[in-house]
């Protein structure tokens, strides 16, 4: 067939489909990709193309080609960065991590019409090599040519520019960065420095399930739940599965195992937990379950209504601060609301901290107690690996994480973030 001069193939979109997918699945790529708009813009160039074509060398794309999507991304996120910056100024924030033993600044700045622009990941090696450390004079090293860089960008047609935009510069409670903030205000008296909401949230729930016995109590018995239903003890973690999807309209919803690096990520295990109860109680009362014979002492708290009242009653006792951080961590500004939620947080944890009080001797037996705290992996399972390596995500990819403290029937450290 002949169209224009040009030879039409009347199979050429299911050949065209099947490339794609074989594309995605032949490097483990996601699915959604498939509906990715920079896909379809790869297509709708690729229809304009000759037959003489050639895609560039991996060395080019490395090179030029990625030198110039970063300049183009940097000089888009500045024009939203800056928009309307002189009326209501900038903000700097960063905090140090480690990812693959390389330890690494990040530095990134905020405005009322970009509330996460990234500004620079400062790779520390070669500093620590030569015998240098990540302290106060290098983190505002690193800092400064930034401040600089963002001043100078020209604003508009006049070639306007915006010295002293930043104002505010936020880091986390670590005396490094803090003074770090002290030394890039003695250079520009507009900065105020301040201590990072998210961070500090999270410091106070390390501390509560760290410092606390009845939340670190919840918290070991929630990963010995997490090991034998939703990782590789693989009987239960396959009955579970079947009965996750009934009670959850055909979706897996797993558990969520806690990470260093996920800030307050114990206590949303313990609201995943909550949130699995009934997928969990379905499954240890099974037939099939219960012919394996394994785990009594998991599967007696499990079955234990006063376990999943008192578990409900410490998750709300935090209800107000995990609001406080699922303010921080919202990807829109929403700081204004703040000092709100702090109030209420200060009105609200005495109020739940007393119910624990009144409540955990009465919910709380002592058989159940021994049994939490007892608990073990029976020998029997004939299981071949025992390592905890299996996977914790959903089909759905959510977290829900505050919704379950609502009802009882609802169905780091200071410097661096750890990512290994």
């Amino acid at each position: 067939m002949k169209l224009c001069g040009n030879s039409v193939d009347p199979n050429a979109a299911g050949r065209m489909n099947v490339a794609i997918a074989d594309f995605l699945h032949s490097h483990c790529l996601p699915f959604s990709l498939a509906n990715d708009p920079k896909l379809a813009k790869i297509l709708e160039i690729a229809r304009t193309l000759g037959p003489n074509y050639k895609p560039p060398h991996r060395d080019t794309i490395s090179g030029k080609y990625l030198d110039a999507l970063h300049a183009t991304y940097w000089s888009e996120q500045m024009k939203t960065l800056l928009s309307e910056a002189r009326v209501f100024g900038l903000t700097l924030f960063g905090d140090g991590a480690t990812i693959k033993t390389v330890p690494l600044v990040n530095v990134l700045a905020a405005g009322v019409n970009n509330p996460f622009a990234l500004l620079d990941i400062a790779d520390c090696t070669d500093h620590l090599a030569k015998g240098g450390k990540k302290d106060a004079r290098y983190i505002a090293k690193i800092c400064t040519p930034l401040i600089k860089q963002i001043e100078s960008e020209v604003l508009d047609v006049n070639g306007k520019k915006s010295p002293g935009v930043i104002d505010l510069v936020f880091f986390d409670g670590a005396s490094n960065v803090q003074n770090a903030g002290e030394i890039l205000r003695a250079s520009n008296r507009r900065i105020t420095v301040g201590h990072g909401a998210e961070h500090v949230v999270s410091l106070f729930f390390s501390d509560v399930y760290t410092k606390v016995p009845e939340f670190q109590r919840l918290s070991n018995f929630a990963k010995k739940v997490r090991n034998i239903f939703g990782s590789v003890r693989h009987s239960p973690s396959a009955m579970f599965k079947k009965y996750s999807r009934a009670h959850n309209r055909g979706v897996y919803i797993g558990f969520i195992k806690p990470s260093e690096c996920r800030m307050a990520g114990e206590h949303i295990a313990l609201l995943r937990l909550l949130r699995l109860r009934n997928a969990l109680r379905a499954t240890i009362t099974s037939k099939e379950f219960l012919d394996l014979r394994v785990f009594h002492t998991v599967t007696f708290v499990l079955n234990d209504p006063t376990f999943w009242k008192w578990l409900f009653v410490m998750c709300r006792a935090l209800y107000a601060p995990m609001r406080v951080l699922r303010l921080a961590d919202q990807k829109k500004t929403a700081m204004d609301k703040l000092f709100y939620y702090v109030s209420q947080t200060d009105r609200m944890l005495p109020k739940y901290l007393g119910d624990v009080e009144a409540h955990s001797a009465s919910l709380m037996s002592d058989a159940t107690i021994n049994a939490i705290d007892t608990s073990t992996f029976s020998a029997g399972v004939s299981d071949d690996d025992d390592s905890d390596d299996g996977s914790d995500e959903d089909e759905n990819g959510g977290d829900d994480a505050e919704s379950v403290v609502e009802s009882d029937d609802s169905g780091e450290s200071d410097d661096d973030d750890n990512v290994q």
